[in-house]
Order: C-alpha cells, then structure tokens, then sequence
C-alpha cells in the first residue's frame, strides 16, 4: 500500500516527513525490503532497514518542491510484449514481467567483455584484449539475439552496441549489418572512442555497414579529469575522434560520467563545448555516477540527478534553470531529465522557452527514444530549424537508492543471453561489495 504524496505525515521525533512508501533492496544483501521517501531539511532521502544488515539512509534530492514537480509529470506509454509471470517480483523476475509498465525503447546488446581501457569508475566487468575472447558473442548467437529483440520490441526500438568496447571487435562492421537485415534502423555504438580516434577507415566501415550514431565516454575538457576518471590521458583521442565523426558525417553523443568534487564543475564546459560543436555532436549526456560494479562511491552525499540539474543550470551562464529539464517520460519521470536548446531568432533557447508543459504532453510520442524526446517534438514543430542540442542527464539507481516503483517503468533495457529484456539498473545491480544477487545465492 502507498501512501499519497503531500499527506505531511511526520515522525516527531526526528522531524522527519513521510513523502511515500514504496520497495527497495537491501544494500549488502539484496534483499527485498520496504523504504520510505522523506523530506529532511527540504532535502528528500530513501531510509530502510534489513532485518539482518540494519538501517540504511541514502540522499535522492537537493529540493523538495523540485523533486515533486519533477514525479507529478504524467505521460502515456506503451506495455511491453510479456508474457513471463510474476513469481518472486522485482527485481527477480525481470524479463520482463507481465508487472513490468514500460516498453523497451533502447536496447542495449553486449558484444565482449574485453576492452582497451581500464576506467577506475566503470561499471563494467571489462578486461583487456588478451583476456575473455572466448566469452565474445558469436555471429550467430548476435543474430538470434537480434531476432529475439525484433520480435518483442519491434523495429523501432534503438540498438545500442556496447561491452567492454565493441570497437574492439573486427566484426562490428558486421554485427550492424545485421541489426539493419533484421531491420533496425537506429543503430547506436557505446565506446570510448580511442579507435575510431586513432583508425579513420574503421569508422568508416561502421557508418556504411549502417551504425547512426556514436555514443562516446567524454568526461571533461583537460587531461586531468581524464586520467582520475578513464585511467589515461585521453582528451586528444577524444577530440580526434569528434573530428573524424565530422569527416564522415555521423552524428555523436558525448557522455559525461559526472563525479562529485572530480568533474561536476565542469559540466557547464563540457555543454558550451557541445553548443560549439553542435553540427556534429547531436547531444551531451550527463550520468551522475552511481555505486554499481567495481565503482565505489566514497562521497556520504553522492551526486544525483537533482543536483546535476542545479549545477548544470547554475553553470550555463543563464542559458538553463532546474525548471527547463522536463522528464523525458520513457521511463519513470524521476529517470531521465531532457531539455533541447533550440536555436531561435533570438539566439539559443531550451525548448522549455518556446513551448508549454500541454505543447509537451500534446505532442509527445511514446515511441520516440530517450534522448530524443524533445529533438522529434521540435522537428515536428519547426521543421526547418538549424541543428540543436539534446540534453540528457540520467539518474541510475544502485543498491542504495534502488526503488522498485521506477524499476517496473523503466525502458533502457539490456538483452540477456537467454532472450529476456532486462532493465538497465537491475542488470547492473551489484552490493556494497560489487557481488551480484547470482554470486550471493
């Protein structure tokens, strides 16, 4: 049972005020158990408590008003294909489920663990190119994978190629092919681009084999933050391979793995950098880095969406406010935010200027992928306009801040080697010690 945002109920005790029940996870177990949202000191936070492992407190969200804004948007959406019961609930059962509310819009499709870097905040359970090849999914394997997914998803859901590093397998050229045989039409590569900065003929092949865009790890504007952050100095391959995307003519997204005290006050760069560059990079997404994996957080308040908006918007010398970034509604409205600078008569200006919440909800399509809410409302809008700026900022969730309430809505999904389409933050959640719910069974 929950209880209704905005019934004020407070613990006296601890001035503590009751925003809305809802389900979690045990930190250190995984566990399923109940968690409250509350309000302290107009800040809002998750608390729980396992029966063997204690009390947990995580913070969610710099302001209260803010936060409520942001969950009250309402979108329609489209239930996914499914047919798999529910037998233990979420997160186990994830597929997914016929409790599951969302379709899947992007899917991503792991193609090797291997990879060329060794990035202190992945995720990942990469490793480097001499190691697990022969955990590097087959041709064959790729395509019944592929065939699995069309058949649930359908042709209009995005492809996002990832790893490990997909670029470092010779065959990506062909794996997009076949994603555009089976009929697939937004093929996206998640890579850090050292590759395709160093070997213009191998982007080359991934554009005419069919690939749509780049997705590429871009988490500042010096050497520094690169080498806390990916290990290496990579700014000169990261902006080479921006260069070699403008040569041929693909379109990239940069993606900012956003820490506090290492890189946050440099997202308002990384957005002015993307504002100059707009007529190749088509998006900046910003990802508040989150406690999964071999990452750790050691910061007591981690960094959330919340505050990545305020900083962002505080950073962007007025261009933005925390009121322009609208949930992108592909998944829960505390998922994803999005705002598209547009450009007008008058100059840049996030579409948030140009038209209403109703302009918004008119006109918004629940097949249209994340990033690309606001871009197809705009295009649909203003057809002839000069190239934008898609911006993104994502909010993960881990063990700590899990909800199961969002999980169920959510639509960024990773396909499981058994066919199952399982949402983003359940495949990747880990405990407070990296192990996995199949590695503490």
């Amino acid at each position: 049972m929950t209880q209704a945002v905005g019934t004020n109920r407070t613990d006296t005790k601890k001035n503590i005020r009751l925003l809305e029940l809802t389900q979690s996870v045990c930190p250190a177990c995984l566990d399923v158990i109940e968690a409250r949202i509350v309000v302290k000191d107009n800040a809002v936070f998750m608390e729980k408590t396992c029966a063997q492992h204690g009390p947990y407190s995580t913070y969610l969200w710099p302001d209260e008003e803010h936060y409520r804004w942001m969950k009250d948007f309402k979108f329609p959406h489209i239930r996914p294909q499914s047919n798999l019961p529910v037998l233990n609930g979420c997160p186990e059962d994830c597929g997914p489920c016929t409790a599951h509310q969302h379709h899947p819009r992007l899917v991503e499709l792991e193609l090797t663990q291997r990879c060329n870097l060794r990035c202190p905040v992945c995720f990942m359970a990469a490793d480097d190119n001499q190691t697990h090849v022969e955990t590097d999914l087959s041709l064959a394997d790729i395509k019944k994978q592929l065939v699995k997914i069309m058949d649930q998803c359908g042709p209009q859901t995005s492809i996002q190629l990832t790893g490990g590093e997909p670029t470092v397998r010779k065959d990506l050229p062909d794996i997009i092919a076949l994603c555009r045989e089976i009929g697939f039409s937004a093929i996206e590569v998640n890579t850090n681009g050292v590759v395709i900065s160093r070997n213009l003929n191998y982007l080359e092949q991934l554009a005419a084999s069919g690939a749509t865009g780049i997705y590429m790890q871009f988490d500042g504007l010096d050497d520094d933050v690169f080498k806390k952050v990916r290990g290496a100095n990579l700014l000169k391959d990261k902006l080479q391979a921006i260069e070699n995307c403008r040569r041929i003519g693909m379109q990239i997204v940069l993606a900012m793995a956003v820490i506090r005290g290492i890189n946050d006050e440099q997202m308002g760069k990384v957005l002015e950098f993307g504002l100059k560059n707009r007529d190749v990079i088509a998006g900046v997404a910003f990802q508040p880095a989150f406690g999964s994996g071999r990452f750790e957080i050691t910061d007591k308040k981690p960094l959330t969406m919340g505050d990545a908006i305020y900083e962002l918007s505080e950073q962007s010398n007025g261009l933005l406010s925390p009121y322009d970034f609208w949930p992108t509604g592909c998944s829960h409205p505390l998922c994803d935010a999005t705002t598209y600078i547009l450009p007008q008569p008058q100059g840049l200006v996030p579409m948030s200027r140009v038209i209403n919440v109703q302009d918004y909800m008119d006109h918004f399509n629940p097949a249209s992928p994340q990033g690309s809410v606001l871009p197809d409302i705009a295009d649909t809008m203003y057809p002839d306009h000069e190239p934008g700026l898609s911006i993104l900022i994502m909010n993960y969730m881990d063990a700590m801040s899990m909800d199961l309430k969002r999980l169920q809505q959510c639509s960024m999904t990773v396909a499981g080697k058994d066919g199952s389409q399982i949402p983003f933050c359940s495949y990747q959640l880990t405990n407070i010690d990296g192990l996995k719910r199949s590695e503490l069974a």
